[in-house]
């Protein structure tokens, strides 16, 4: 089963100095309440906080090394709750690009939503080491889809026996979750869910074409990924839906309120977690109208994924639009926000994810950060967007003893930021420094870095030659 290889520090003899870390007179974001607490000073032994106390008594060995944080803001280090880290081979060099990426903004916790189980598990086993520099993971391994799958990275699901043994055979492979995908037949979506619940293994992802998202969430489903079943729920002709020939369009001229809040009624009474990927329903509504071409990041994307799987996704994506156009899709995008408010209002919880870089141009660290702003166009709150990165996470996962706040005994991940995330989400961009399991990255290492990213993307292996 799912271990985030949390380390335990040695109890058999005091701590070092050399153990220890020290973050002196930082302001510590409460993100429960929102609280700011002040002039704290935070301790680190090993892989833990041991102690957040005021810094006029709080205590320390004198040799410690100490980070002065005056001025500076101290949050939890922030999860991505989707992303896909091994695709095949259509992402080529992803240990070397997304790894250091999600570390140098200050991802230190990923959801996996569908990669190769053992490549994945190989690199969580050198990060939990300490030989290779990432975020934590949690992966489903391959997704479930049906007989003929559109993606790497898949399992083909035909029928209930396929499904059942194939999530027996992921929980023993020691994956953590399944993921679902679109085209999986209605019985064996059925038999997943029995199955998964046999093997005490959550059911997260899509929500699949052939079920309503209602039938879903009853069923158990942990997680539902960009809204998909929610619009359909939403109207009269869900049922013409379940058959096919869906377009934003038709979402749009069909959607009923009172359908949408009986709906929300359902997700909230099951706590239907929510991860609407809002930086990539936008990129993928506007990918024919977007210019990347002078946006910083892309120095850190090889060519490979540009070129190749970018571009592929990109036809794909415009050759589906149908007869939805520019306004329309503009349309959707505003009215998923009012959606996701809605929700929301009505005690759906929900998470932070990017897709990344399964997305056109989503990128992996910084699209996290994207997200957040998306949260907060869509009504949210800084700091309930903050939550969807933190808190919520470690709920969803089960280790909030472990994780999502900073406080005494949880785990050394933690973001410095310089300027306060409740005053404006867009402050988690100002990075200062990132502590993953209890090891210190200043702004100056985070820069390295990023600067051994970009030359790796530019690399042999990254522009395909081989």
């Amino acid at each position: 089963m799912f271990c985030l290889c949390f380390g335990a520090a040695s109890h058999a003899q005091k701590p070092t100095a050399s153990d220890q870390l020290v973050l002196s007179n930082v302001t510590v974001v409460d993100v429960r309440t929102g609280a700011l607490h002040a002039e704290q000073t935070v301790v680190l032994e090993g892989n833990r906080i041991a102690s957040v106390e005021p810094s006029k008594s709080a205590k320390h060995p004198r040799n410690a090394p100490i980070v002065n944080s005056r001025g500076l803001f101290l949050i939890p280090g922030l999860w991505d709750m989707h992303v896909h880290l091994v695709f095949g081979d259509w992402f080529p060099d992803a240990r070397d690009i997304s790894l250091p990426l999600f570390i140098a903004n200050g991802v230190t916790g990923v959801r996996d939503m569908g990669s190769e189980l053992d490549i994945v598990q190989a690199w969580r086993n050198e990060i939990a080491a300490g030989r290779l520099v990432g975020p934590r993971i949690y992966t489903s391994g391959p997704m479930l889809d049906g007989p003929r799958p559109r993606f790497p990275s898949s399992v083909a699901i035909a029928t209930p026996e396929d499904a059942h043994r194939t999530v027996a055979d992921l929980k023993r492979r020691g994956a953590d979750f399944i993921k679902l995908q679109s085209l999986i037949p209605r019985e064996a979506v059925f038999a997943i869910a029995e199955e998964a619940r046999k093997q005490q293994i959550p059911f997260e992802g899509h929500v699949p074409d052939s079920v309503r998202a209602s039938e879903m969430s009853e069923t158990g489903m942990k997680s539902f990924e960009h809204l998909i079943g929610i619009f359909e729920g939403s109207s009269p002709n869900e049922d013409d839906f379940l058959k096919g020939d869906k377009t934003e369009g038709k979402f749009l001229a069909t959607y009923d309120a009172a359908r949408a809040a009986a709906l929300a009624a359902i997700l909230a009474k099951n706590q239907t977690w929510q991860c609407p990927t809002l930086v990539w329903e936008r990129g993928g509504n506007l990918v024919d109208v977007s210019d990347f071409s002078k946006d910083t990041r892309v120095k850190y994307v090889p060519a490979a994924w540009k070129n190749k799987t970018w571009k592929r996704f990109t036809d794909e994506i415009t050759q589906g639009y149908g007869t939805d156009d520019l306004d329309t899709r503009k349309q959707f995008i505003e009215r998923e926000l009012e959606v996701v408010q809605m929700l929301r209002k009505t005690g759906v919880p929900f998470l932070a994810g990017t897709d990344t870089p399964a997305g056109v141009h989503i990128f992996p660290g910084f699209s996290l950060h994207e997200e957040l702003q998306r949260f907060v166009a869509a009504g949210f709150t800084p700091l309930d967007a903050l939550q969807t990165a933190t808190i919520n996470p470690a709920r969803f996962l089960g280790i909030e003893d472990q994780a999502g706040t900073v406080e005494k005994g949880k785990l050394g991940d933690l973001l410095l930021l310089s300027a306060n995330p409740l005053e404006d989400i867009a402050n988690t961009q100002k990075i200062a420094g990132v502590v993953v399991n209890g090891r210190y990255y200043s702004r100056a290492e985070l820069d390295k870095m990023l600067s051994r990213v970009e030359i790796a993307a530019d690399g042999p292996s990254s522009q395909g030659i081989k």
